[in-house]
């Protein structure tokens, strides 16, 4: 019998691969946090660089993208990781993002877009008003929210 060995998606893909950690913010009236960044809503997130923990990359790039106060951000869980391809000094890379529920220890907050960065807008979003952002969600991200949604929505908070 012939084996087969089992390759995974960087395998596959004859890419360079970077990692990054982002997080999918919820305050305390159960909004999330949504990014209006290149035409469509994203979440923050950001590169992992050398010696730095998932953890803490997730924390810095919400509060470095959204301009939301690091001293009330926890995570609570480890949701999902997502792979896409991008470009970077024209560069093809392969990029795995870890994401992360951060829970936020306030309300509709004001924020401060990284504008810079692309992002024009942030903006709170109800559970309820989700589906009205759907079609401009990244896939990825939908995928977050969906795994979210699915899974820890409705988990009280501890």
């Amino acid at each position: 019998m012939k084996k087969f060995k089992i390759l995974t998606l960087s395998d596959a893909i004859d890419l360079p691969v970077i990692e990054a950690a982002g997080g999918l913010v919820c305050n305390r009236n159960h909004h999330i946090l949504l990014m209006f960044k290149r035409g469509k809503w994203d979440m923050p997130k950001g590169r992992i660089e050398e010696n730095s923990v998932r953890e803490e990359t997730a924390l810095r790039e919400v509060q470095e993208e959204t301009g939301l106060n690091i001293k009330k951000l926890t995570i609570q869980a480890k949701l999902v990781s997502t792979w896409h391809t991008t470009r970077h000094n024209n560069i093809k890379y392969l990029k795995k993002t870890h994401w992360y529920l951060i829970d936020y220890d306030g309300n509709d907050d004001d924020t401060d877009p990284q504008v810079k960065e692309g992002i024009i807008e942030c903006r709170w979003v109800h559970l309820s008003d989700l589906p009205e952002y759907r079609e401009l969600l990244r896939a990825r991200i939908n995928y977050v929210v969906d795994f979210w949604h699915k899974n820890l929505a409705y988990t009280p908070k501890p």
